[in-house]
């Protein structure tokens, strides 16, 4: 691919490329971080690629990229991603804003049978055949200068997106799908994905299905401290406090300084400065109404039959992937499965919440996993195939 590649890091070149940005219709994104000893990303570098130019715009170098945000604000601008999410979060926290309209190559391959979580590398190469090099994978970002060997392998990361994208969004509207990848994509498009919900991160502390009620609220009053502290102090989480010394926490009927002591993962230093703002955290938790309990999700009972109707209800999964060249993962995955083949001891209540009960997935897999839970289709072989098909329920396939 012929291309030419602008290093922007004064005002006045990321002037001119804002107004050349802005006459493009489409613009492949792509960002440069580091995450290891912060609790916010580190943003090193911004590559864009549009009509046939690239620009890699240092935003160590320049302060204001205000003009930038602006451009990439525009709803007339389609900004293309490869597994964007943390991409994304940098231009909600340095613009404010999600850069709609998107397009994530990622989440389209998914919902082309590429599966779920392709890597860009083995993308590129599938489509355009063009094997992209591996060596500044673990680069450091924010060293200056850059070498030209590091601007290259940035700059390949969007000049290659543009003709995957471009495959990707031909073959979604041949297929008809291209309403399923704005369903998908809702996660990333909605702002509320890029805030830490300090009152529902406890959910995502490992070990936290070992604590019931008012131990549960306690955690979740903890994890959201941690959450406080680490945010103010640009730290990760665990480097202000382990998940399993925030268990061990949590778990405690009475709590003081000498306790935290005897505790693994909690040194002297933090005791002398936080112990006792985690005793006030602790007991806020432990004095939690009864009614304001977090609850785990209640297990379901293994009732007889449940497990072979999860190996049916994955069967029929595994037909319609099949039919329509996609990852049987992308339509539902075992936990959802279990759920249904749980419900379908009875089929009395109302379906589980679960997503492939919704959108594009009912309409392709959700509507007849029902049918068949209901008994109103069934699995069967083909006689001349040997493989297994969809058929109604009647009388011939009665056993």
């Amino acid at each position: 691919m012929s291309n030419s590649t602008i290093y922007v890091d004064t005002p006045s070149l990321l002037q001119t490329a804002c107004d050349d940005m802005a006459s493009c219709h489409v613009l492949c994104l792509d960002t440069e971080f580091h995450r290891e000893s912060t609790y916010y990303a580190e943003f090193a570098l911004l590559q864009i690629y549009g009509s046939g130019q690239c620009w890699i715009v240092d935003p160590i170098a320049i302060d204001n990229l205000t003009k930038l945000w602006d451009v990439l604000r525009s709803h007339d601008i389609l900004k293309v991603f490869h597994a964007g999410r943390q991409d994304i979060e940098i231009f909600v926290k340095e613009s404010g804003s999600v850069p709609t309209p998107l397009f994530d190559t990622q989440v389209a391959a998914a919902l082309l049978g590429y599966g779920q979580q392709v890597g860009f590398g083995n993308l590129v190469q599938n489509i355009t055949k063009k094997a992209l090099p591996k060596g500044e994978s673990f680069t450091n970002w924010k060293a200056r200068p850059l070498t030209p060997k590091q601007l290259t392998y940035a700059a390949d990361d969007v000049i290659w997106l543009m003709p995957v994208y471009q495959h990707l969004q031909e073959r979604l509207e041949a297929t008809g799908r291209t309403d399923w990848l704005a369903e998908e994509q809702s996660v990333l498009t909605n702002p509320a994905t890029y805030d830490n919900d300090e009152a529902s991160v406890f959910w995502r502390v490992k070990g936290v299905t070992k604590l019931k009620g008012k131990h549960l609220a306690t955690l979740r009053e903890l994890a959201a401290w941690r959450e406080r502290a680490a945010k103010t102090r640009d730290i990760p989480r665990r480097r202000m406090l382990s998940d399993e010394a925030l268990l061990e926490i949590a778990r405690r009927d009475k709590l003081n300084t000498e306790t935290m002591q005897r505790m693994r993962g909690i040194n002297a230093g933090f005791i002398k400065r936080f112990g006792e703002e985690i005793i006030h955290v602790w007991q806020r938790g432990m004095d939690t109404d009864e009614a304001d309990w977090p609850k785990q999700q209640a297990r379901r009972h293994n009732h007889a039959g449940t497990d072979l109707r999860l190996e049916m209800l994955d069967t029929l999964v595994r037909l319609k992937a099949e039919e329509g060249e996609i990852a049987s993962s992308i339509l539902a995955n075992k936990s959802e499965l279990s759920k249904l083949a749980s419900w379908g001891y009875r089929c009395k209540e109302e379906p589980p919440e679960v997503s492939c009960l919704h959108g594009w997935r009912y309409e392709l897999v959700g509507h007849d996993l029902l049918r068949l839970l209901r008994g109103e289709i069934c699995l069967h072989l083909n006689p001349q195939t040997g493989l297994p098909v969809i058929s109604r329920f009647n009388d011939k396939y009665i056993a």
